[in-house]
């Protein structure tokens, strides 16, 4: 028995390395020296926007408060039932109203093909409604727009609230690690996944992937033209948003919480990259298995009792950083991760379930596949 106990910490401990590995180069968007000059870029920023008249005060806000100023604001209004288009308005962006839905087409990938469409700037910056910039954010993006090959996303930081906020703790990490993006080999890597919530690229680069057209129907929209910008041979990058862009996903509740997260994870995992599928199911594994350790204490040694402590000691260290990596995560929830980690394995699986069966999801007053 002691043999095994051995073992299974061994290999705890190896799951435990695969985390520091996918997350070995984690970056942000690069500060600027003082005195830098504005980027010489006519930015259009598109935002999708379905009953978000809360949410648009606190973007629209911070982008009026940028530095560099964007070349237009595009709100797409995708048919809201509150004063969404006031909100807009009154902040100063250019209101599309949207159009119905077409056959085939989701809500997301519609409002942001309207919105590029009379767009015009020489370069979009798709924004989520949820999500705001930081101080200095416009102009650090701007300058991006020096490497002509690349398009870029951002993870946004999240700013959590209030206590049900706490379970999207290891959603928020698995979506940054599952990008591909921040491993030992990043910058070598030809399978990396963008971020949903923040798209930066020229209309060059949007037009030569036909723009949202051929993701029309993608809940995970931005997996999707990753792909399609890997095989035209444009290279996708994207960086931990912290200092440059904030979000609060969910101030509806944990009803909220559960139906966001549950549309997209179970399809996301499919098209996560093999070796970033791995490397996090090892790591959750890793995690799993310092929890099942505390069952050795009864019959363990003082040696392998040490170790034990040691390894969820470890395992909370690493929970702890990479939390507060994504966002305003309570350190009591790294001590506490097996509850934050059951809460992201049963609505996984829930949310499988549900899929097998055909089931779709409410989505802001749609069905979602």
């Amino acid at each position: 028995m002691e043999l095994f106990f051995w073992i299974f910490l061994s290999v705890t401990f190896l799951f435990w390395l695969a985390g520091w590995y996918l997350c070995a180069r984690l970056r942000k968007v690069p500060r600027l020296e003082p005195g830098a000059p504005k980027p010489n870029v006519k930015i259009s920023i598109i935002i999708p926007a379905r009953n978000e008249e809360l949410n648009l005060k606190a973007l629209l806000g911070s982008v009026i408060a940028q530095e560099f100023s964007p070349h237009e604001v595009i709100v797409v209004n995708d048919q809201s039932e509150d004063k969404t288009v006031a909100v807009a308005e009154e902040h100063g962006a250019k209101v599309i109203n949207g159009k119905s839905l077409p056959d085939g087409w989701l809500g997301k990938p519609w409002a942001c093909a309207q919105g590029a469409m009379v767009a015009e700037g020489d370069w979009f910056l798709f924004l989520d409604a949820d999500t705001w910039l930081e101080p200095e954010a416009l102009l650090r993006i701007g300058h991006l727009a020096r490497e002509k090959g690349s398009v870029f996303s951002f993870c946004p930081y999240h700013r959590v609230r209030r206590p049900y906020e706490q379970l999207s703790s290891f959603f928020n990490v698995i979506m940054l690690l599952g990008t591909n993006a921040f491993t030992a080999k990043a910058d070598e890597e030809k399978e990396v996944r963008l971020f949903g919530q923040s798209l930066f690229l020229s209309r060059d680069h949007y037009a030569l992937v036909k723009g949202h057209e051929l993701v029309k129907g993608e809940v995970l929209e931005n997996f999707a033209l990753s792909r399609h910008f890997s095989e035209k041979g444009i290279t996708c990058r994207s960086y931990v948003g912290k200092g440059t862009i904030s979000m609060r996903m969910f101030p509806g509740g944990f009803r909220e919480l559960v139906a966001s997260w549950g549309k997209g994870f179970v399809k996301g995992a499919g098209q996560v990259p093999r070796e970033a599928l791995v490397g996090v199911s090892l790591w959750l594994s890793g995690l799993i298995m310092s929890v099942i350790a505390l069952t050795f204490l009864p019959q363990a040694s003082d040696a392998v009792t040490w170790c034990v402590y040691g390894m969820y000691f470890l395992s909370v260290v690493q929970s702890w950083y990479l939390f507060r990596v994504v966002g305003t995560f309570w350190g009591i929830g790294a001590v506490l991760f097996p509850i934050g980690l059951f809460f992201y394995q049963w609505l996984f699986f829930v949310s499988a379930k549900r899929r097998k069966r055909g089931e779709t999801i409410q989505w802001k007053g749609r069905n979602v596949d």
